[in-house]
């Protein structure tokens, strides 16, 4: 599998797979990500700003994330816990997995290269999920993912960080 930056050539596919993700969620009564977001626009400023990442498969895009190191704003005001660290940090939106490709590890590989990519330039990955996004939480949980207090990114959120071991010596 191959982990790099999307290029404008991936955006109707990544469109697609965000789209079949929207899907999956309306179909669960989850109401995240059923106002317009994200949409080709938000897809194309991840381009244009170079932190959407894909993970490839067979020259197919298996998995969409957007991969931040200048933070999150609406992490400032968590309540109901803390963060870990301070300082500087990774932040993962808008992950999706294509429908093809759910159940196959995606998800979890897509994860491990962010945090391949992430070490040695911060100290650890934070990332947010809609309370009733089950599958999220199982993801990041079993990532080694801890659930640190809420957050709002339109709605409550819950937010997890993941301190990341210290990059090794060559």
């Amino acid at each position: 599998m191959e982990f790099r930056k999307a290029v404008y050539s991936d955006v109707d596919e990544i469109v697609e797979i965000v789209k079949g993700g929207q899907e999956r969620l309306r179909a669960q009564g989850i109401d995240q990500w059923q106002r317009g977001y994200p949409n080709r626009g938000s897809i194309e400023a991840d381009v244009a700003a170079e932190v959407g990442m894909v993970l490839c498969d067979g020259g197919r895009v298996a998995a969409y994330g957007a991969v931040i190191f200048t933070g999150e704003p609406a992490y400032e005001a968590i309540s109901g816990g803390g963060w870990l660290t301070d300082g500087p940090y990774a932040v993962v939106h808008r992950l999706c997995v294509a429908a093809d490709r759910l159940r196959g590890g995606c998800g979890v590989e897509f994860m491990r290269r962010v945090e391949r990519l992430a070490r040695g330039r911060v100290p650890s990955v934070r990332i947010d999920t809609h309370p009733d996004n089950a599958v999220m939480q199982r993801l990041v949980k079993r990532m080694g993912f801890v659930h640190c207090g809420d957050v709002v990114i339109e709605s409550r959120r819950l937010a997890y960080e993941k301190i990341l071991p210290a990059p090794m010596a060559e």
